[in-house]
């Protein structure tokens, strides 16, 4: 509507038009999966642990070297984890889905398949980190055992086929050897530390420092940890087809860094751990923006504040380094409309559907992405 000026002074105009925007939320939240023996932490519930401080007031003692959680945890904040949440194993599938800024479930030293497989699906915005197994595949192979019973066994490993089969085939995962190891204990005897834990802080700190797009790779692992057995180059190239296990090696001149990106699966689109969770944030971010859309005229003024509001979070994404392409149009394209996402009887059925792409990886290349929010017929 517009006012008539008739006299000077200030004027005010009310806009009742759908204010939109897309709000970037936390890429590295982590739950870590406690021992259901644990004594520490209460069934049927989750506890946010803010620092390593607040852990051990908590806890109301100090570390314990042979407690594989105080381990994880001291592990997780000295590689530059933050806030992060804590859960036993069997309450995983009923806890993590009420906890709507969780990003990361880390193994810690627990097997999480199960809950994994629940979990970690398409458009839960979730990605699980696995331990490697606790061995020297190096030396098992040379010895000739066969297929191991589960990921931690000390024998029967052969070849990495073997091996990988202990993981499920998943982009929503990734898996890290070796162990590492750190002269944490009394009179500085050394203590196993999984491999995940760590990476939940690396994930943290790359995320934070440089964008959840940039690979968490070829970074210095903090605090004096080691690997606990050696890779070399001919290892991981065995290991670096199809399923791959992610390697963290020492060198001579640089320290020990972390060796590989891979998530679980050998798709094109998904093979690599930055692009599987770039889209992971996204997709939790529009979808979060597209929710307040709801009871909305499912009419073109909405559609296309949508739009304006999915676009103006790309570009500021292309404009960080998130997307590739020389120009915007070849990073990212938003579509919705009569016609173009939707049909009349899907109009009609309050469904408003939003088609997203983005070249995460290569310029003008893209993965499709397709949003339905319900909304007031």
């Amino acid at each position: 509507m517009t006012i008539s000026t008739t006299y000077p002074g200030v004027y005010i105009e009310e806009d009742a038009s759908l204010a939109l925007s897309v709000r970037t939320s936390a890429t590295a939240v982590p739950i870590f999966a406690v021992a259901d023996t644990n004594k520490f932490l209460f069934t049927d519930a989750h506890l946010r642990i803010s620092s390593w401080l607040d852990y051990l007031t908590r806890k109301g003692e100090q570390f314990n070297p042979d407690d594989k959680l105080d381990i994880s945890l001291r592990a997780y904040f000295i590689n530059g984890g933050g806030y992060c949440y804590l859960v036993k194993i069997k309450d995983l599938v009923g806890q993590v889905p009420t906890l709507d800024d969780v990003t990361l479930l880390v193994a810690a030293g627990e097997n999480i398949t199960t809950a994994v497989a629940e979990l970690c699906k398409p458009g839960k915005g979730l990605f699980a980190i696995f331990d490697g197994p606790d061995v020297d595949i190096a030396k098992e192979k040379e010895d000739g055992a066969s297929k191991p019973k589960h990921r931690n066994d000390t024998t029967n490993i052969k070849e990495p086929e073997n091996i990988l089969d202990s993981y499920p085939s998943t982009p929503y995962g990734a898996v890290y050897y070796p162990w590492l190891t750190a002269e944490w204990g009394e009179n500085k005897t050394l203590v196993d530390i999984p491999p995940s834990a760590v990476m939940a802080g690396i994930y943290a700190s790359v995320d934070n420092n440089r964008g959840v797009w940039q690979a968490p790779a070829n970074v210095a692992i903090q605090g004096g940890l080691q690997p606990k057995y050696p890779v070399t180059d001919d290892l991981q190239g065995q290991y670096n087809q199809g399923k791959a296990l992610n390697m963290i090696r020492n060198f001579p001149k640089s320290g020990t860094l972390v060796w590989g990106a891979r998530t679980l699966e050998d798709s094109d689109n998904w093979r690599y751990i930055p692009v599987r969770r770039l889209f992971n944030s996204a997709e939790r971010d529009i979808k979060n923006a597209m929710s307040f859309a709801v009871f909305e005229p499912n009419s073109q003024p909405t559609w296309e504040a949508v739009r304006r509001a999915i676009d103006n979070y790309l570009y500021s994404l292309w404009q960080q380094g998130g997307l590739v392409g020389n120009k915007a149009d070849q990073a990212y394209f938003v579509q919705i409309g009569k016609n173009i996402t939707m049909t009349d009887d899907e109009i009609k059925q309050g469904k408003m559907i939003v088609k997203v792409g983005m070249a995460a990886v290569r310029p003008a290349e893209f993965i499709i992405l397709q949003f339905t929010q319900s909304v007031a017929q």
